[in-house]
């Protein structure tokens, strides 16, 4: 497997997902009490060092022949992937400002980044 398709698949191995999803929501709770540096600290390096670590360490075989492998592989895009990271960046502002209504905004970007490909045929 090369690098670029090891980078690919680590982004939907279940201990990066886990690892993004658990430190976003906490970075968000950080920045609706206006903890700005512990959220930037809690929203990139968990999720860095796990990427390193799934990289390095994991045969990412399994996770490129599974069915979500294989619908990763048709939807993903750099849009995609730009769009999911601004989906974070609306929940990371609105948290900070204590409006919940752009979270929820923020979370369903996320969200429809993630499961646009149900409803379309590529």
């Amino acid at each position: 497997m090369t690098l670029i398709e090891k980078n690919l698949y680590s982004q939907i191995h279940p201990l990066r997902l886990i690892t993004d999803w658990v430190t976003g929501l906490y970075a968000c709770y950080l920045l609706w009490y206006q903890e700005l540096i512990p959220a930037m600290i809690t929203a990139f390096v968990p999720s860095l060092i796990v990427s390193l670590v799934i990289v390095r360490f994991v045969d990412l075989e399994k996770v490129k022949n599974s069915p979500f492998g294989r619908y990763f592989k048709r939807i993903y895009n750099r849009t995609s992937d730009l769009t999911r990271f601004g989906g974070f960046v609306v929940m990371a502002c609105a948290s900070w400002m204590q409006y919940f209504p752009a979270v929820a905004v923020g979370l369903a970007i996320i969200i429809g980044t993630w499961t646009y490909g149900l409803f379309t045929k590529k």
